[in-house]
């Protein structure tokens, strides 16, 4: 047991000793695309940095680490909305069932709102002395719809992963398909109409491994993995990270005898696709098993950083609920705000 414990601490303090703030000079930003799936969707997992690998429980695994709806034990749903930057909205549904010995399926839905943006085209200043005219909005559209499968191979370990069908659309609009010179010192362009929009797949793979000693969690996810999607020329993939979380009550290890109140630790060693190595840590105070303060720090990140929350178990008519809020600190931007809702019956 001994010899488990002091691997999976290698293992996180190899991805933490190898972040450094000299890597921050070599910034891998703009290369992916649909960046929307890489915001932290639940309240709870936000309040607490986003450090969240091992933490996350329950329905809102479908986001974080699929893994961990093999505890489902019948049927669980969750909504979720994101006030993010710019008054964008990211909005997030999920279902879940278990099927006993058979594991646990999910369902989820992920929108992301990106309100009005109007759409402009270029003309002649004799026909708008401005150069352009406004075309309205462009209708701009995100989603993605995943299929999740989760099951508990033994007492202390699951496995689990997420397909999800990816659609965006950035709306229709001109491009000059060729242009023609008639013996003169003027082009005539020709232009066509089209619908730019794509379709493709990603996937999620989570485990999570109870070790076994003082309620010591340690947990791997892989977030948003696809093969290259293209635009016109341009070649992307999904925001793609490797994750590995560690959680722990300490207040079994430094109260043992206290049964009413659990602080949870967690802390996440991040490598992403499209930025330098980051470490979220947060934790998470619980009274009688019902009452929830938590609060975190995201480290190498341009605009969050600091995060706080609070959340509520609440049983209404044989149906059990969990309220969780979330508030996070963002540079340049309004603050963000999230809200979560999960039942299970």
């Amino acid at each position: 047991m001994t010899k488990k414990i002091l691997i999976s601490t290698l293992i996180s303090a190899f991805l933490i000793l190898n972040w450094h703030p000299c890597q921050a000079i070599k910034k891998k930003v703009g290369q992916s695309g649909m960046t929307y799936l890489a915001i932290s969707m639940g309240a709870r997992e936000a309040a607490v940095g986003d450090a969240a690998t091992a933490v996350v429980k329950g329905i809102n695994g479908m986001w974080h680490n699929p893994s961990v709806i093999a505890d489902i034990e019948r049927f669980a749903a969750s909504i979720n909305q994101v006030n993010w930057l710019v008054d964008t909205k990211l909005y997030g549904a999920a279902l879940a069932y278990s099927l006993g010995n058979w594991g646990t399926i999910g369902l989820d839905l992920t929108y992301m709102d990106f309100g009005e943006i109007m759409g402009t085209r270029r003309v002649d200043k004799s026909v708008n002395y401005r150069g352009f005219v406004l075309t309205g909005d462009i209708g701009v559209e995100d989603y993605a719809i995943g299929l999740a499968y989760a099951r508990r191979i033994n007492d202390k370990f699951s496995l689990g992963f997420k397909i999800k069908r990816l659609h965006e659309s950035l709306g229709s609009a001109r491009y000059v398909a060729h242009v023609e010179n008639e013996g003169t010192d003027e082009e005539i362009r020709h232009y066509q109409e089209r619908e730019w929009s794509l379709n493709d797949w990603g996937l999620d793979i989570g485990t999570i491994y109870n070790i076994g000693w003082k309620n010591l969690t340690f947990a791997m996810s892989m977030q948003n993995f696809s093969r290259d999607m293209k635009y016109w020329y341009e070649e992307f993939q999904l925001p793609m990270s490797l994750r590995m979380g560690l959680a722990m009550d300490v207040a079994q290890l430094v109260f043992p005898s206290m049964n009413d109140i659990n602080m949870i630790m967690a802390l996440d060693a991040i490598h992403p696709n499209d930025y330098t190595e980051r470490v979220h840590i947060g934790t998470e105070l619980i009274y009688l098993k019902r009452f929830a303060v938590r609060g975190g720090y995201k480290f190498n990140h341009d605009v969050e950083s600091f995060s706080f929350g609070v959340g509520l178990n609440f049983n209404v008519s044989g149906f059990a609920g969990i309220l969780d809020y979330a508030y996070t600190t963002a540079n340049y931007f309004s603050d963000i705000n999230r809200i979560s809702i999960q039942f299970t019956f």
